[in-house]
C-alpha cells in the first residue's frame, strides 16, 4: 500500500506541471494490438462444432469493436491506474490458483459512469467513474473481482454460443418464416419475436449476474481485503442505477453576481408542438426491467449481505489519492474532448459541493471560455447535445438548456464575473490568462 502511495504522490507531482498531458494512445500502441490478436487467435483456436465459422465472425466482431475503442482514444494509459487494478489482480489471484494466471489486457475507461466490463477473452474494461463513485480499494478490489469471476465461469462466449444456437435453430428459423408471412400484424408479429428472445437472453445475463457475485465473493473472501466492501461497493452503484447526474444543480445560485444577475428565462425549456407524453409511452409495452442487463442491484446487495459478516470499511490514503488523481484526469479529458455540458455539470456540482480549490475554479472559467468560442465560431450546437423530454438525466438536461439558452454577451459577462470573484485568492498562470481574457472582451 505505501508502495502504490509513493508512486501516486510522485506521478501526482509529475503530471501537475501539465494537467493536459493526457495519454490516449501509448508508445506501446503495437504490442498492444498484437495482444488483442493473440487473444482473438487463442479464443478461435478453442471453437468447435457446427456453428464454429459463425461463432468466429462474432468474436471478430468483439475484437474490431476492442481494436476500434483503443484507436478511438476512448482509453487512457497511465500508469497511475496500471499499477493500482495490476495490484488488484495480482493479489486476487495469487490468492485464487484456479484462476488462470496468464496476463490480462486491462484498459481504463475514461467515462463518467460507474461501470466495468469483461469482453471474454481476457480483457477488462474499468471506467474512469468507478474511482469517482467508490470509497475505498476495498470496494473496487470486489468489481476486480467480479469481472474475474465473469471470465472464469466463461459467460461472454457462453452467450455468444447461446445466441448463434438460437438464431440458427430449426425452431427459430420457422418462427422467422412465419412472421414474414403474416399479412396483417406483421410488424407485431416481429416485436413479439424479438421480445422474446430479448426476454431469454436477458434473464440468462441477470442470472450470470448473481453467479458472478457469488463466485466473485469466494474469491475476494481469500484475499487481503475487508469482504463487507462487496455488498457496500454494489450498494452505492444502486444510487446511480437510474443515472450519474443526480444532484439538482443551483446554478442561479452559483452564476449570480453583484454585478450581473441570473436570468430565470435561461433555465426555460423551448416549447415543443408534439405531444410528449404519448411519445415517452412509445415502448411501454417493453417491461423495464426486463431490458436490464443487471439485476436490480438492490437485490444483489442482499443476496451478498447474507454471505459476510459486516465491517466498516475504512477508505486508505493511496485510495483517496487515486480519485483525486482521477477526478482531475475525467475533467481534462472532458474539456479536451470538447464534452462541455458534462465537465460544466462536474465543476458546477464540486463548487455547490463546497469545492473551491485552484483547480475546480480555473477548469470552471476555462470551461467558460470555450463555451463562449464554440459560441463565437458557430459550432456550439454540433458539439453540445439539445435538452431532450426523454432524457433519462434530467438535472443534467437543465445544464443543457442552460448553455443553449444562453446568449454571446451573457457567456461573456458571466464569464467576467466568475473570474472577478475569485482573482484575488486564485494565482494561478493559467487562471490570470482567462481572467485577462474575459476582462478584455468587457472593456
Amino acid at each position: 500500500m505505501e508502495k502504490i502511495s509513493l508512486k501516486i504522490a510522485i506521478l501526482l507531482c509529475v503530471i501537475s506541471l501539465n494537467l493536459n498531458a493526457q495519454v490516449f494512445i501509448p508508445k506501446n500502441k503495437e504490442q498492444i494490438l498484437q495482444k488483442i490478436e493473440q487473444n482473438y487467435d487463442s479464443q478461435v483456436d478453442l471453437l468447435e462444432g457446427k456453428y464454429r465459422s459463425k461463432i468466429k465472425k462474432e468474436y471478430k466482431k468483439r475484437r474490431e469493436l476492442i481494436r476500434e475503442t483503443f484507436l478511438d482514444s476512448t482509453f487512457v494509459f497511465d500508469n497511475t491506474y496500471k499499477n493500482f487494478v495490476s495490484s488488484i489482480i495480482k493479489e486476487v489471484k495469487a490468492k485464487n490458483p484456479s484462476l488462470d494466471q496468464r496476463e490480462d489486457l486491462v484498459f481504463i475507461n475514461r467515462h463518467l459512469d460507474p461501470n466495468a466490463a469483461c469482453f471474454g477473452n481476457h480483457t477488462f474494461m474499468f471506467n474512469l467513474g468507478l474511482f469517482h463513485f467508490l470509497e475505498s480499494e476495498d470496494e473496487f478490489a470486489f468489481i476486480v473481482c467480479h469481472e474475474l469471476a465473469h471470465q472464469y465461469l466463461d459467460h461472454v462466449n457462453g452467450s455468444v454460443r447461446k445466441r448463434v444456437e438460437k438464431l440458427n435453430s430449426k425452431e427459430y428459423r420457422r418462427k422467422i418464416r412465419d412472421a414474414r408471412l403474416t399479412i396483417y400484424g406483421r410488424n407485431k408479429a416481429g416485436m413479439k419475436l424479438l421480445k422474446e428472445l430479448s426476454y431469454g437472453f436477458l434473464k440468462k445475463s441477470r442470472s450470470k449476474e448473481y453467479e458472478a457475485d457469488s463466485l466473485g465473493l469466494v474469491f475476494f473472501k481469500k484475499t487481503k481485503y475487508n469482504a463487507a466492501a462487496a455488498s457496500k461497493s454494489l450498494g452505492r452503484l444502486k444510487r446511480f442505477d437510474d443515472g450519474i447526474f443526480n444532484t439538482k444543480i443551483k446554478v442561479d445560485s452559483i452564476l449570480n453576481f453583484d454585478g450581473f444577475k441570473f436570468r430565470k428565462y435561461w433555465l426555460e425549456e423551448e416549447e415543443t408542438m408534439f405531444d410528449i407524453e404519448e411519445k415517452a409511452d412509445d415502448l411501454q409495452w417493453w417491461d423495464k426491467d426486463s431490458i436490464k442487463t443487471h439485476p436490480d442491484i438492490e437485490n444483489r446487495v442482499k443476496k451478498l449481505e447474507s454471505k459476510i459478516t459486516q465491517k466498516e470499511v475504512k477508505p486508505t490514503v493511496s485510495f483517496e489519492e487515486i480519485k483525486a488523481y482521477a477526478t482531475k484526469d475525467q475533467i481534462n479529458s472532458l474539456i479536451y474532448f470538447n464534452q462541455l455540458d458534462l465537465v460544466f455539470y462536474l465543476l458546477l456540482e464540486k463548487i455547490q459541493k463546497g469545492g473551491s480549490s485552484d483547480f475546480i475554479i480555473t477548469k470552471l472559467a476555462e470551461t467558460l471560455q470555450k463555451i463562449y468560442t464554440t459560441k463565437v465560431d458557430h459550432i456550439f450546437g454540433k458539439r453540445i447535445p439539445q435538452s431532450s423530454p426523454f432524457a433519462k438525466e434530467k438535472n443534467l438536461n437543465k445544464i443543457r438548456t442552460l448553455l443553449h439558452n444562453l446568449e454571446i454577451r451573457d457567456v461573456r459577462k458571466i464569464g467576467y464575473h466568475f473570474c472577478k470573484k475569485y482573482s484575488n485568492t486564485i494565482t494561478s498562470e493559467e487562471f490570470a490568462k482567462i481572467n485577462n481574457f474575459f476582462t478584455k472582451l468587457n472593456q
